[in-house]
């Protein structure tokens, strides 16, 4: 395998631990806030001396992350790089990820384990299961398959594999 390919790589990068501490961070505010009810949703709350609801603040931090993101693709930029489409691709499977992951913890333990309303359907548990071998077989045989043709590529240039 090329040793200057990311899944090579032993030791945590600084980004990797620093994305792990606020997959943390967001892992505990989800813990927090999800299940809301409705009444607390419209509360208003006091937010550095001025009156506003939590409402507008979860939008307000929601956006907050957008704003970010506009901020790291001009470093990125800044520094002639763009994202490759492997990356690209990558960004958007952790969007939807979010969301599913969202979409589970927002159930009970009751809900998540029910079947859905009309027969045959899944419940979130069996989904869930579901799509976690599918993530396994889909990076499993992506990664057999790059192996395969790295080492058909290098066989043909007469290297030998990396």
């Amino acid at each position: 395998m090329d040793s200057t390919a990311p899944n090579a790589r032993t030791a945590q990068s600084r980004a990797e631990h620093a994305v792990a501490e606020l997959r943390r961070e967001r892992a505990e505010t989800l813990h927090a806030l999800l299940g809301l009810p409705e009444d607390d949703v419209k509360e208003r709350i006091d937010w550095r001396g001025t009156p506003q609801s939590v409402n507008i603040r979860l939008q307000l931090f929601s956006g907050h992350l957008f704003d970010h993101q506009q901020h790291l693709l001009k470093l990125l930029a800044a520094r002639g790089r763009s994202l490759s489409t492997a990356e690209y691709m990558l960004m958007k499977a952790a969007a939807e990820m979010a969301q599913f992951e969202v979409l589970c913890l927002a159930l009970s333990d009751a809900d998540f384990t029910a079947t859905g309303p009309a027969e045959g359907d899944w419940s979130a548990q069996q989904i869930i299961e579901h799509v976690t071998s599918t993530e396994r077989g889909y990076r499993e045989r992506l990664l057999a398959g790059l192996e395969g043709a790295r080492a058909a590529r290098a066989a043909a240039s007469g290297a030998g594999p990396s």
